[in-house]
């Protein structure tokens, strides 16, 4: 007998499937015992009141971060009476273990201080001796600041790369200040981020987050007042301090340009003024000033023979390439101190003699 291969018949509809005897929770349902939504609930709340406990500091931090209304304010409610329980039963030290791992500054003697529960700390009566930098011992900095410290800092490195005389690093921390101490104290992260970089110099730049109110002892300052002015020269008074008491030789701070809004821009004035009196009474500290009102504000600028867009949408923020000349001086700040020895790329080298003009 001889087999023969037959081709399958592709008319032939294939056999069905029969649903009935099929199984899946998706076409059946779960068969099994359901939770009630109300004891799902409960377990979503006791899990987020073990993470409040466990986090309740960083809970407290970031409610006061956020922008005044009954949002924050309940948080803050909220928050406040469980991070002292939290604290009386030590139930913060794992999140404390977790801060110092990151480089945060767990003590609160850091930051008191800076919300006047303290005395300030202590200047020295003279600025420290500066160490001329050397291609072996190269001068090291630090810019610090809020989101402004950004493209400045990165601008520096990139102006600075071929010297062999200076490294620059550059660490920032958006949406803070110093009229905010509760959601980042700068007193306390200053001395943190100096203890573990160790820099020559520290370059800071803050100021765009600061038109907030600022509570002293049960008193509300408000922008735009001489109190508020001075309550912010203290404040500026006692980060510089800590950040030479740390044995750094010299503080260059500045703070934010001019605003394209009128109100912003009104604040900004008071917060360089207050900077800039606060830096003549502590030794070492220098203000450089990159609020320039010679002209109006513009988003666009002739820049190395270039026009760009200087500025971001916020009206605030400098671009990457509108950073240079702020970089710039924060350089030259460094030479009036530490000599002109700090050699520049070519196209840094003729920096002296142009001109920055707005459109």
């Amino acid at each position: 007998m001889t087999d023969t291969l037959h081709d399958p018949d592709t008319t032939a509809s294939p056999p069905k499937r029969n649903r009935a005897d099929s199984y899946h929770p998706a076409m059946h349902g779960f068969q099994g015992r359901r939770m009630p939504a109300g004891h799902l609930w409960l377990l979503v709340v006791i899990a987020l009141a073990v993470a409040l406990l466990f986090n309740s500091g960083g809970f407290v931090r970031d409610a006061h971060g956020m922008r005044p209304g009954l949002a924050r304010t309940v948080m803050i409610g909220i928050g406040t009476p469980v991070d002292t329980v939290a604290g009386w039963l030590r139930l913060d030290t794992p999140q404390q273990a977790f801060a110092h791992a990151l480089g945060q500054s767990t003590d609160d003697a850091d930051g008191a201080a800076l919300i006047a529960e303290v005395p300030e700390p202590v200047a020295a009566h003279v600025a420290p001796p500066i160490t001329p930098p050397t291609p072996a011992d190269p001068l090291e900095v630090l810019v610090l600041g809020d989101s402004l410290a950004t493209y400045v800092g990165q601008q520096m490195s990139a102006q600075l790369a071929n010297s062999k005389l200076v490294d620059v690093k550059t660490v920032w921390r958006n949406g803070t200040g110093l009229t905010n101490p509760a959601f980042f104290n700068w007193e306390a992260g200053a001395r943190t981020m100096v203890r573990d970089e160790r820099p020559d110099a520290v370059v800071v730049l803050i100021g765009g987050n600061e038109r907030n109110d600022m509570t002293v002892k049960g008193r509300t300052l408000v922008p735009g007042t001489a109190q508020w002015e001075t309550e912010y020269e203290r404040r500026a008074r006692v980060v510089m301090r800590a950040i030479m008491s740390e044995g750094v030789e010299r503080v260059f701070w500045s703070g934010p340009p001019t605003a394209r809004d009128p109100q912003w821009n009104s604040t900004y004035a008071d917060v360089n003024d207050a900077l800039s009196r606060a830096a003549d009474a502590v030794p070492g500290v220098q203000y450089v000033d990159l609020y320039d009102e010679s002209e109006p504000f513009a988003t666009e600028e002739m820049i190395d023979g270039q026009r760009v867009t200087a500025r971001q949408r916020d009206g605030i923020h400098w671009t990457y390439p509108g950073a240079a000349p702020p970089a710039r001086e924060e350089v030259r700040a460094l030479e009036m101190v530490y000599g002109d020895v700090i050699p520049r790329n070519r196209t840094e080298a003729s920096l002296d003699t142009q001109s920055t003009s707005r459109s």
